[in-house]
């Protein structure tokens, strides 16, 4: 019987240790992307391609609104005729805007979302080589993670070897 409860309890007390593993980190990877050297290049491109894109929007929209305020005014001096064929050209002109601001849109959404690929897909090969070497089986992304040791954290080696590997990156 003693031997008995003596084999209880050390089957008890060795199932109740855990193990540790470190083979599971965690990735901040949309750290990496805004502050390697080359998101931080890229990210002053897109601040300014919405600025230039913002300064020749609004000017045309300038335009348009003065015209139009032009054709109002005009309304009780010209004909009807000549009052509706400027009408028809405003509203002709109206609308080449808003189909270009949609596209110049659409455009500058397209250009930011491959730039930030073409990071991902740069990024993505030094990932599993770290992985690799350092023997980790699981990564997590920091964003999905409550409570986790900051020495589990790998963003800022990754972020190192990235920029060490990619110093400048040509964005179209």
């Amino acid at each position: 019987m003693k031997f008995f409860s003596l084999l209880v309890l050390i089957f008890f007390l060795f199932t109740g240790i855990s193990h540790s593993d470190d083979s599971i980190r965690f990735i901040n990877i949309n750290y990496i992307v805004n502050n390697s050297d080359a998101g931080m290049s890229l990210n002053k491109i897109i601040k300014n391609k919405t600025k230039k894109i913002e300064t020749e929007l609004n000017d045309l929209a300038k335009n348009l609104e003065n015209k139009k305020n032009k054709i109002v005014s005009q309304k009780n001096i010209i004909k009807k005729e000549e009052f509706d064929k400027l009408v028809k050209e405003y509203d002709k002109e109206l609308k080449n805007f808003n189909d270009l601001r949609n596209n110049k849109k659409t455009d500058f959404e397209n250009f930011r979302v491959k730039s930030k690929k073409k990071i991902l897909d740069l990024l993505n090969p030094i990932i599993t080589s770290f992985l690799k070497n350092k023997s980790i089986k699981i990564l997590l992304q920091k964003e999905k993670i409550i409570f986790g040791d900051d020495n589990l954290d790998i963003t800022k080696e990754i972020l190192k070897i990235f920029n060490e590997k990619h110093k400048k990156i040509k964005f179209e």
